[in-house]
């Protein structure tokens, strides 16, 4: 991860990641290791980026070595945003 992005994670007492913030790049660091169980995603009505803007796996080109299932749990609107809540479809533990 480039020394401009800003990470921010938020842990339990035990250890469990709570919330991060950070991007694509944070996100398939996390994905890589399995250590996703649940997505909030906030769609706004706005289109930003470039050819090479991460996406949600990282940089345009990279993927993830295989897929992780989610199943949507919620979604609502919010002052005009869509947030969608996913949790994560595994019995494996975090």
């Amino acid at each position: 991860m480039s020394a401009k992005k800003k990470t921010r994670f938020a842990m339990s007492a035990d250890g469990k990641l709570l919330a991060g913030e950070g991007g694509g790049e944070a996100l398939q660091s996390l994905a890589e290791t399995d250590s996703i169980e649940e997505i909030e995603v906030e769609i706004f009505p706005q289109i930003l980026g470039g050819a090479k803007t991460p996406t949600l796996t990282g940089l345009p080109g990279e993927f993830l070595p295989k897929p992780l299932d989610f199943r949507m749990t919620s979604m609502k609107v919010v002052e005009g945003r869509c947030l969608a809540t996913f949790r994560r479809v595994s019995d494996r533990a975090c």
